[in-house]
């Protein structure tokens, strides 16, 4: 042990294991000493009343000349009850002090502990890192934090439309999430985002047009044509994917017991999840498939009717691994999304058209279905959305055929 740079926490450690000292007794004797300092402090008399009780008064701002008085039946206790009353004032005025980033880290590992979604948190996480963990703000005490600290925060941040309104919402959430937090922990008794008037950022952010593509009707054409001769599983997989709405935590997730009466049954789907570490690190990638849908689960337990060709597919893939509950297995294990759209791109570059998502076949499959005919509120159903200005989202109308163009030379002209 010559290293003149070992901490203290090694050193204690080094004495512990070579029988030198009990660091258990060591860190008991500290927290005595700090205990004796406590009492020596404490500014009020500590007296023994004609009863045989003791008395001292401990501070407090609600009560006349801004304090109380307590009584115990021993001297023990008593000290016992000033140390615990000194440690509380001393615990919330550490609260009271906190910055804006310290409070963060604590709200962030206060929704781990109560069972926020690990996704949600991982973006949360990603919005602050790319936001707010240089700006000045983060170091301003939670308290001193005024409306017009957060206005111009969100100023500094649409800047030269900077950033999508998206994003622009995603940021306020996590900010309105941690102002909440100090009024459950009484740091403040209002939030200063409540008086915050977003309207006026809002012409302040960048268009949030997408340069993401549907499949056009010719691709997925080319793309069934191709797979129509291979039977591997992802193959088969990709092949019902361009026959239905699904999310691709869905698909993956099909049981065969799912499929009867010409229909597809959605009754559960497959959740990532990466734990948070108190030093706001997460841990590795693992995946569970669950009874539990994305958004809305009334309107996500859902039933989607088959086409024969959808149900080709179905069949052909039970009897091709008639193995296992899930449709789409391989190693005795269900596919996962990742390594599905690895498959989809490399059949893409086969046919040397652009690569979009397996997201991006849910959009094409709902843009498609729209424009066949099909009514807005039957396709929410397929989607699995309770709300039809969300599956409005979904569709992404082509540019006006040849038949809507005669139309409107029809009905415009003078």
């Amino acid at each position: 042990m010559n290293d003149q740079n070992i901490s203290s926490e090694q050193m204690l450690q080094y004495l512990q294991e070579n029988g030198i000292i009990n660091v258990e007794d060591v860190l008991n004797n500290i927290e005595k000493m700090k205990n004796e300092e406590i009492i020596k402090q404490h500014p009020y008399k500590i007296f023994q009343g004609s009863n045989n009780r003791w008395y001292t008064y401990l501070p407090d701002k609600e009560k006349p000349h801004g304090r109380k008085q307590i009584a115990k039946s021993t001297l023990e206790s008593l000290h016992t009850a000033i140390i615990s009353d000194y440690k509380k004032r001393a615990l919330e005025e550490d609260i009271r002090q906190l910055n804006l980033e310290k409070l963060y880290q604590k709200w962030m590992i206060w929704r781990r502990d109560n069972g926020t979604d690990p996704k949600t948190i991982l973006e949360n996480r990603n919005d602050w890192n790319r936001f707010l963990s240089e700006h000045p703000l983060r170091k301003k005490r939670i308290a001193d934090i005024e409306l017009t600290d957060i206005e111009d925060f969100f100023l500094h941040i649409t800047k030269d439309h900077a950033i999508t309104f998206k994003r622009l919402t995603n940021i306020k959430s996590v900010l309105n999430g941690v102002f909440k937090y100090a009024v459950r922990l009484k740091i403040i008794k209002h939030s200063p985002m409540l008086d915050l008037d977003y309207k006026q950022f809002h012409t302040r952010c960048k268009p949030s047009s997408s340069n993401k593509q549907n499949y056009t009707e010719e691709e997925r054409r080319l793309i069934l044509n191709y797979l129509s001769s291979k039977k591997d599983v992802y193959s088969q997989a990709i092949k019902l994917a361009f026959f239905l709405c699904l999310r691709i935590g869905e698909l993956v997730s099909i049981k065969k017991e799912d499929v009867h009466d010409n229909a597809l049954y959605v009754h559960r789907s497959i959740r990532r999840h990466q734990k948070m570490n108190d030093d706001l690190t997460f841990g590795k990638t693992e995946f569970t498939i669950e009874e539990r849908i994305k958004g809305n689960q009334s309107e996500g337990f859902r039933s989607i009717p088959l086409t024969p060709q959808a149900q080709a597919i179905v069949n052909e893939t039970m009897q091709l691994y008639p193995a296992g509950e899930f449709l789409f297995m391989q190693n005795g294990q269900p596919i996962y999304g990742g390594t599905f759209n690895r498959h989809l791109k490399s059949t893409c570059e086969s046919l040397n058209i652009p690569y979009r998502s397996s997201h991006q076949i849910r959009f094409t499959m709902a843009t498609t279905l729209y424009e066949g005919g099909v009514k807005i509120n039957q396709l929410s159903t397929f989607l699995g959305h309770s709300d039809t200005r969300t599956t409005f989202h979904y569709i992404r109308q082509k540019k006006a055929d040849q038949q809507t163009s005669q139309l409107m030379c029809e009905i415009l002209k003078v």
